[in-house]
């Protein structure tokens, strides 16, 4: 249900539950995780995508219950996410059709996410009767509380154009060009010199940390560092 292939330093991810909307299993989630794991190293850019005409509506909800209770399940999330936060390489994710709930929040933990202009999505945990945490956790780094309340407690539909205005995406474009999109962008970050893409992806994360006053100093000494480190 989870593909994974690697061309050169890049690669690709794909979700394979077409006939289940690509809906995330316990099975998938562990897939995942250990997919990002093994890549740092491996890969300096690793792209998901979806097979079928949706992204991901989330987790199943049809799926058993974990014997071993809620701890045990929700440690899968929690595993998935630290996943994404420990690669140092950029991740790519091509969303089209509808991308709900642990779909979208796969979105937002990666670093770039490219839509189709037709692709829509929902934060529906709180209508099924739950708080969504994991997304909770990471939604504010994009939203105001009030426009994330809005999603979260409404659990309302939203298309790509207002994912991008609020931030949840990097670009939209013609749903017939996604992939043709997504391959240039990826085309272009091998271009790049990886350590200047993963450098700037720590830098970002770390500049967020720190009070505005000390950032001047400290972007002098990590330009300095890395020249001397690279050149």
């Amino acid at each position: 249900m989870i593909g994974f292939e690697r061309d050169g330093k890049v690669g690709r991810l794909f979700l394979q539950r077409a006939t289940h909307a690509n809906a995330f299993t316990s099975e998938m989630l562990r897939r995942i995780a250990e997919i990002l794991e093994a890549a740092t190293g491996e890969s300096d850019v690793i792209v998901i995508h979806a097979v079928g005409d949706d992204f991901s509506l989330g987790r199943d909800r049809n799926e058993p219950k974990n014997p071993n209770g809620p701890y045990a399940a929700f440690s899968e999330i929690s595993r998935v996410n630290a996943a994404f936060d420990a690669f140092p390489g950029i991740v790519v994710t091509a969303i089209k059709g509808r991308a709900f709930g642990f779909g979208l929040g796969l979105a937002m933990r990666s670093d770039i996410a490219i839509s189709a202009d037709n692709a829509r999505f929902m934060l529906d945990e709180v209508s099924l009767g739950f708080p969504p945490m994991f997304l909770m956790e990471v939604i504010h780094e994009y939203l105001s509380p009030k426009r994330a309340l809005d999603l979260i407690l409404s659990s309302r539909e939203f298309d790509a154009a207002e994912a991008l205005d609020i931030g949840l995406l990097s670009r939209v474009v013609p749903a017939a060009l996604l992939a043709a999109e997504v391959d240039e962008f990826v085309s272009t970050l091998g271009s790049r010199d990886a350590d200047v893409l993963k450098s700037c992806k720590a830098y970002l994360l770390a500049i967020k940390q720190m009070p505005k006053a000390a950032r001047p100093n400290n972007a002098l000494v990590e330009q300095v560092r890395f020249a001397l480190d690279h050149h």
